[in-house]
């Protein structure tokens, strides 16, 4: 499976999912979205940056090719974790979020992540735009749904009843990045997601 050459970094263990099997999937999100929302004149992506930049820009384009409502583009930029690698094991997590100016008031948004992970950023961000935002109504989209082997059961029972529309993949709890997603800010640029060698960014 060639991706440009960049399997020869020792740092990625495999590809696992290609730039065609991302395309063809978003294509199938889109059309599911576009046939839920079709009474709606206009929809909002809010994209949680940084890493569902390049999955938010495909989707808005795929669904106008399906027909869809017309797309405003927002952004939400939430911290949880910074640039460090994450911990494991947690029951609850600090989420801060800043909006970026985005006017969301009264509007049917589509919260667009990356990946499902523990759950935390999600749940925090949909609370806080039906609580005090006032959105219309939302809808969770995720790229990668991760299937996470041993969550808390803090965890488990937050993943159990967080509403998410619209999933892509199911992936391994390994960590992956590519296609926006980053491992310590790297690997956002490729074109497909990959798997990374945790051991190359584990300090001894």
């Amino acid at each position: 499976m060639a991706e440009s050459g960049f399997e020869s970094d020792p740092r990625i263990e495999s590809v696992l999912l290609d730039a065609a099997a991302i395309r063809a999937r978003i294509r199938e999100m889109a059309q599911a979205i576009a046939g839920d929302l079709s009474g709606h004149d206009e929809i909002t992506l809010l994209g949680v940056l940084k890493g569902a930049f390049v999955f938010m820009s495909d989707l808005g384009r795929e669904l106008r090719e399906a027909g869809g409502p017309s797309v405003r583009f927002e952004f939400v930029r939430a911290k949880t974790y910074g640039a460090a690698i994450k911990g494991t094991g947690e029951t609850e997590r600090t989420v801060s979020v800043d909006w970026l100016g985005a006017d969301l008031a009264g509007k049917d948004v589509v919260l667009v992540e990356d990946i499902l992970d523990q759950g935390f950023t999600l749940a925090h961000i949909r609370e806080l735009l039906l609580t005090e935002v006032g959105v219309k109504s939302v809808r969770i989209c995720v790229l990668l749904d991760k299937q996470l082997d041993c969550p808390t059961p803090a965890v488990r029972a937050l993943r159990e009843t967080l509403p998410v529309d619209y999933h892509g993949f199911r992936v391994p709890d390994r960590w992956v990045a590519g296609y926006g997603l980053d491992v310590a800010e790297e690997f956002r640029e490729l074109p497909c997601v990959i798997v990374v060698r945790e051991s190359c960014f584990l300090s001894d």
